[in-house]
């Protein structure tokens, strides 16, 4: 039987690599966290809670003669802004 990986979460060192990118062995891919840089190479890292996503619901409806799709919730025009 496989024994489970145990970190001390406490204090561990990561070190980053050619992408700039750090491993943090106690996180999950599309893990959210808040990162405030305290000053002198000083970073926290903080676990957002993740907002539960779900897809839109669409409705077509004929207006003016055209097909359209109509969403059940408003379009966040941030985050569409961003993806394009």
């Amino acid at each position: 039987m496989k024994r489970a990986a145990q970190w001390d979460v406490s204090s561990m060192t990561v070190v980053a690599d050619f992408k700039e990118c750090v491993l943090l062995p106690t996180v999950q891919p599309g893990d959210r966290f808040d990162l405030q840089i305290a000053g002198a190479g000083k970073f926290v890292l903080t676990r957002l809670e993740s907002a539960p996503t779900r897809p839109a619901a669409v409705k077509v409806e004929r207006r003016g003669g055209f097909s359209v799709g109509v969403l059940d919730r408003p379009i966040d025009e941030q985050a569409l802004a961003e993806a394009l």
